[in-house]
């Protein structure tokens, strides 16, 4: 138990790490790749980044929560555009449609971005910054 103990800050940071590379898979497999789409794949690749440079390079600690906290904000921008969109009936769509078979709705929300999926983001970046917080906080004290 005490080895998981002492390593359950650097699983959290991999496990965010992994959340933030399967987003940008997703976002790439989705083609969520146009214009301003492309926010939300950078951001998910900075998060990875930030998540997985956190684990090596403990000195860094501040620049890494200032990175967490770009992308958290990056969500909460998405969630507002994705919010926008929903709102004017698709603003922009995802590049992906559904199979009609699969789908129970009317076609007339085919394509709509789902409203509340940046704030994934959002709260994965806060989990990475908060773990990323605890952990050096524990070392110092030990």
């Amino acid at each position: 138990m005490g080895r998981l103990k002492r390593y359950y800050p650097d699983l959290v940071l991999l496990w965010v790490a992994g959340g933030f590379f399967a987003l940008v898979l997703e976002l790439l497999i989705t083609r969520h790749t146009e214009e301003v789409q492309l926010v939300g794949v950078f951001a998910a690749l900075l998060g990875g980044a930030v998540a997985v440079l956190a684990l090596f390079l403990h000195g860094l600690r501040n620049l890494w929560l200032v990175g967490f906290l770009v992308v958290a904000l990056a969500g909460l921008v998405g969630t507002s555009l994705h919010r926008m969109g929903a709102d004017d009936g698709g603003g922009y769509a995802v590049g992906y449609a559904y199979d009609d078979d699969e789908r129970e709705e009317d076609d007339e929300e085919e394509g709509m971005p789902p409203p509340l999926a940046p704030l994934g983001f959002t709260s994965m970046a806060l989990l990475g910054a908060i773990t990323l917080y605890v952990r050096n906080g524990e070392a110092k004290e030990g």
